[in-house]
């Protein structure tokens, strides 16, 4: 069953495991939200009429558990169940979206434009060269008693009062500050539990120290690819490990750097990732398939090709 005749089914069926009374003056549709990565929400909202309050709850996972064979009653009793909780708890305070209270709240995330052609299409977004772009999410997780976390689209930029460029510099300047950037030796990230920032040396790394796997990512460790791009961090990273590197896209929650003396086959590294795109990384966290290099010299960042670096491979052998 596709999803669509799945959701058409539920509504049809909903109302004869809702109370009377509260079904009578409810008003119900379906609707499909882009997520990042373009990934799509299914869910109904539920309206009272004369009420501007309207839940929605997501039905993708009872959508899975009835491809998955469960009965289709136990599934409308759980999101009748899932409504009348709604329905009941206390309306949350209005979130206080004016610049005044917004802008130390900013941070930037970091994602692949033509993964989020759907999700870029209402959203203001830097271009970061390399098919790779910058967007500015709201956190009002302290006000709100929890992690909350909003895309600024271009509606919301509108309704706070500045122009594109001021949100993006003001964001940058926040999340260096909310979630500053973090570089761990990766044996370090994984076992040890006391893990050294190495952008917090003023001195490099001794170069029989350096190999391995360096871990790029925020102290939240959410959505920490972005500190690729915080200023600076970089140039910083080629002074501590002494060479240029290679960038792993890990997840939109981090990249991995590589440096570049080591005997690497770039095309390995570029198997590596998308493996693990397809095999580790939940899809609404894959940041790219692409593996980029940093040229110290030329303070460049570049999308790896790996037919060329094995042809500039075999010109060198000769």
């Amino acid at each position: 069953m596709e999803v669509k005749e799945f959701i058409k089914i539920v509504k049809e069926e909903l109302p004869d495991f809702l109370p009377e009374e509260v079904y009578q003056d409810l008003v119900i549709d379906d609707v499909e939200i882009s997520k990042m990565n373009d990934q799509k929400l299914h869910g109904l909202t539920f309206k009272p009429k004369g009420s501007d309050v309207a839940p929605t709850l997501y039905i993708d996972d009872l959508y899975e558990r009835h491809e998955n064979g469960e009965d289709l009653g136990f599934l409308l009793v759980d999101l009748a169940n899932r409504y009348e909780q709604a329905r009941l708890a206390p309306t949350p305070p209005a979130v206080d979206l004016s610049w005044e209270k917004v802008r130390d709240k900013l941070t930037v995330r970091l994602l692949e434009k033509s993964r989020n052609i759907d999700f870029l299409s209402n959203i203001p977004y830097a271009d970061m060269g390399n098919g790779l772009a910058m967007i500015v999410d709201i956190n009002m997780g302290e006000d709100r008693g929890g992690d909350w976390r909003a895309a600024v689209n271009h509606g919301l930029l509108e309704s706070l009062g500045v122009d594109k460029e001021t949100l993006f510099i003001t964001a940058m300047d926040d999340s260096m500050h909310i979630a500053p950037a973090v570089l761990t030796d990766m044996s370090q990230a994984l076992f040890s539990p006391d893990k050294e920032n190495l952008l917090d040396r003023t001195e490099p790394l001794d170069p029989a120290d350096v190999g391995g796997m360096y871990v790029l990512t925020n102290e939240e460790g959410m959505l920490g690819a972005s500190t690729l791009y915080y200023p600076d961090v970089k140039e910083k990273a080629a002074e501590l490990i002494g060479s240029g590197y290679y960038v792993l896209p890990s997840s939109v929650h981090e990249v991995i750097l590589v440096p570049d003396t080591m005997d690497h086959d770039v095309k390995d590294l570029c198997e590596m990732v998308k493996q693990a795109n397809r095999t580790v990384v939940e899809p609404k966290d894959v940041l790219s398939d692409n593996v980029y290099h940093y040229d110290r010299d030329a303070r460049s960042l570049n999308k790896v090709d790996p037919s060329r670096e094995r042809a500039d491979r075999v010109a060198e052998a000769r």
